[in-house]
């Protein structure tokens, strides 16, 4: 076998390790993640109502760089989310892939959805209504990188801003505009 197998197979290894070990100890995000839906839910109910009955539904977001993915039910103050890996079976509304800055860069509007989308950046299989439900909820709630993290404190501003200049330093290192 040539050198480019061995590491082909070698990355496909440690990604297959890394999933496991995310796997093992996907609870305390699932609880974060799970609090931050839940939180908004909380302080702005009324954004979920612009689900409709997509609210009860499951969206897997697949990050194509990232060895799992997140099923996430926006029902509002039940609302969930869960680590899954990233070939979950289960049936769910949609799919969305993409790489993980630019997902992440979605969920708090610093990215635009459409170009995403229509460049091809972003991949969306199954349900579009429930999709677009889902983000025009996502902007409505206006949800930051603090909320995700469940930072609930008084330095969650100059958290939220450090965590945005982050993304932007990784968005600029991944081509994300």
């Amino acid at each position: 076998m040539g050198a480019a197998g061995w590491r082909g197979g070698s990355a496909r290894a440690a990604t297959g390790t890394a999933a496991e070990v995310l796997m093992a100890f996907r609870a305390a995000p699932e609880r974060v993640l799970t609090a931050a839906v839940r939180g908004v839910a909380g302080r702005r109910p009324e954004v979920f109502e612009r689900l409709g009955e997509a609210r009860r539904a499951d969206f897997v977001i697949a990050p194509s760089d990232f060895p799992v993915a997140f099923r996430l039910r926006p029902d509002g103050a039940a609302g969930e989310v869960r680590v899954v890996r990233r070939d979950d079976p289960e049936p769910c509304a949609a799919r969305i892939t993409g790489p993980l800055v630019l997902l992440l860069s979605l969920l708090d509007g610093s990215a635009d959805a459409d170009a995403a989308f229509f460049s091809r950046r972003v991949r969306i299989e199954g349900d579009t209504d429930a999709t677009v439900a889902l983000h025009n909820t996502l902007e409505a709630a206006e949800i930051s990188l603090a909320d995700l993290l469940g930072v609930r404190s008084p330095l969650r501003e100059p958290l939220t801003r450090g965590a945005g200049a982050m993304l932007a330093v990784l968005r600029r290192r991944a081509g994300v505009a």
